[in-house]
């Protein structure tokens, strides 16, 4: 981001991988993916209620509950769109949405992460600050578990002035 292209309604985060997109898309789209990096609970549902498998790609239309780790902390959302290894589209609570990009780019992968504010939803800059804030962080814990299977999240301190916590 810089000064010229700032946009106070969305922001991105990107990073390159050393791993397939197909690797990288199953952090992203999985229940189980997103435990090793981000959250510390993530289970999805589908439409018709039926729990899905820690492993298995969620779907359009499935609802989900995140619990973030070592925090009293959780958000309900919606998977919008998902496109095989690409795109992960979902709500993230009431105020926005999330894009989650997955391509191959030369011999490495670019995942690129999108927040926008929903249609409609009211504006709370200190949420959007603060998702910015933490997606840098989570987006290079992803790296750092991916790659080197180190997880940077700290769970032994309540200290919220933490920048991985």
């Amino acid at each position: 981001m810089t000064e010229e292209n700032y946009n106070s309604n969305e922001f991105y985060h990107g990073i390159l991988l050393d791993k397939t997109p197909s690797e990288i898309f199953s952090f992203a789209a999985t229940g189980g993916g997103l435990e090793k990096w981000f959250i510390g609970k993530a289970e999805f549902r589908s439409p018709d209620n039926i729990k899905r498998n820690q492993g298995e790609i969620a779907q359009a239309g499935d609802k989900f509950q995140i619990d973030w780790l070592a925090k009293d902390l959780s958000v309900n959302g919606e998977v919008i769109e998902v496109k095989d290894n690409s795109v992960f589209r979902f709500t993230f609570g009431p105020l926005f949405i999330v894009t989650i990009i997955v391509k191959q780019h030369g011999a490495r992968t670019l995942f690129t992460l999108k927040q926008e504010y929903a249609p409609g939803a009211a504006r709370n800059d200190f949420a959007h600050i603060n998702c910015c804030v933490c997606w840098a962080f989570f987006v290079t814990n992803l790296k750092s578990v991916a790659e080197h299977g180190i997880d940077l999240r700290e769970t032994g301190s309540e200290d919220e002035s933490l920048v991985n916590r």
